[in-house]
């Protein structure tokens, strides 16, 4: 959520969990630039009713994307919060520039997050600048899943992606659906690995049309939803499952699920699944991604705190009645509002018209002096683009 000072912009709503942190995924959207990102990120708002349609890059009609000078070069060059719904669930998206030129901007997203989406594009090579983009996710210890963007277009080439994947991120790297390809050879939908179901976009849209597979994609399926198996309950805290698995045991759907949440929060399994942004092909099937496969904010370890005189306190838990402590992840000037400043709660609840003392230590080496202040925040919002939406307040775990 952001502090202003100021005037507000935007018309009230109601957003945010009802007072539950598990049910809040806070992940920053990570790729090299024109991977893919902004538009990924535009077709999850549309996706989830946060806007009546998506935007275009060259229209400079993009949510994430309003700053003068991105709209001039029609590319991300600052971070931008996107918070969106989905069953229930809060789901905040920090879009993240992929020039080198912006890795403060990147940093100050992956502060925020308790996972990372990692955007490669079907038809692009990874470079070395996407291996810096992952090492930088690597340094925070960020879980991540890597999405492959651009499944429609005309040099895309799935499988040459999908190897490319494993051999610069590891072998951890493993799909959840196979693209599934018409009788143009175009992709028209995907296959799921674990449900072993068809999701058809055959029709166009985010909502797929899900069908059994035709006996010619069984083959197919059987190989690689072994192999994705082995590697989610390698990771699982259940020692016997590998072994009831390779006895003929059918684990069920839901354990797999679980398992597969274990091991993506340990940073040790990165699940891949193919999207087409415009089309809304995969859409679907990657918001159910983000909030089954990913961490909740409790799950993550938080930063360690000392007390104003330097001595040490409570181990902080993202508890909405514990004590108020957050992180300013980033602050701007809005020549409307006044100063704005996003920040990521980590204990307590942040209200309107609060009382906060802001501390910041430790970092002369980049320029910021030692510095302790007590300041009153006017108000709280969601931000959405350029919009400022009022709330009631931000609870732990939120943005």
């Amino acid at each position: 959520m952001s502090k202003q000072s100021g005037s507000t912009r935007g018309r009230e709503r109601s957003v945010g969990p009802a007072g539950d942190p598990s049910r809040i995924r806070n992940l920053a959207v990570v790729g090299r630039s024109g991977s893919g990102k902004t538009l990924l990120v535009e077709s999850l708002l549309a996706a989830t009713g946060e806007i009546n349609r998506m935007g275009s890059i060259t229209e400079g009609s993009t949510v994430s994307d309003s700053d003068p000078a991105e709209l001039k070069q029609q590319r991300s060059v600052a971070l931008a919060l996107a918070p969106m719904h989905h069953r229930g669930y809060t789901i905040n998206l920090l879009d993240t520039p992929g020039y080198a030129d912006f890795v403060g901007e990147l940093r100050a997203g992956l502060r925020g997050a308790d996972a990372a989406l990692f955007v490669v594009a079907a038809g692009d090579d990874i470079d070395a600048a996407t291996m810096a983009l992952w090492e930088e996710c690597a340094a925070v210890g960020l879980p991540r899943a890597v999405v492959i963007s651009r499944l429609d277009h005309p040099r895309a080439d799935w499988e040459r992606a999908l190897d490319s994947c494993r051999t610069a991120f590891g072998d951890g790297v493993a799909p959840l659906y196979l693209p599934l390809h018409g009788d143009d050879g175009a992709v028209c939908g995907l296959i799921g690995l674990l449900s072993q179901q068809v999701f058809d976009h055959s029709a166009g849209g985010h909502v797929p049309t899900v069908r059994e597979p035709e006996a010619e994609h069984r083959d197919g399926i059987v190989e690689a939803r072994g192999a994705l198996i082995e590697s989610i309950i390698a990771e699982s805290e259940d020692e016997t499952l590998m072994d009831r698995y390779l006895d003929g045991e059918d684990i069920e759907i839901e354990t797999l699920i679980d398992d597969l949440e274990t091991a993506v929060s340990r940073g040790s399994f990165f699940p891949v699944l193919g999207v087409c942004s415009i089309s809304g092909l995969g859409i679907t099937a990657l918001l159910e991604l983000l909030v089954g496969g990913f961490p909740h904010p409790g799950e993550r370890a938080l930063p360690t705190i000392t007390a104003i005189d330097g001595s040490p306190v409570e181990p902080l838990t993202p508890d909405p009645a514990g004590p108020l402590v957050g992180e300013v992840i980033k602050t701007t000037i809005d020549p409307y509002v006044g100063r704005v400043s996003l920040i990521r709660v980590f204990s307590g609840t942040l209200r309107p018209e609060t009382a906060l003392h802001v501390s910041g230590h430790g970092l002369t080496d980049r320029g910021h002096d030692d510095h302790d202040a007590d300041e009153r925040i006017a108000s709280v919002h969601s931000p959405l683009g350029t919009t400022l939406r009022p709330i009631g307040e931000c609870i732990a775990g939120d943005l």
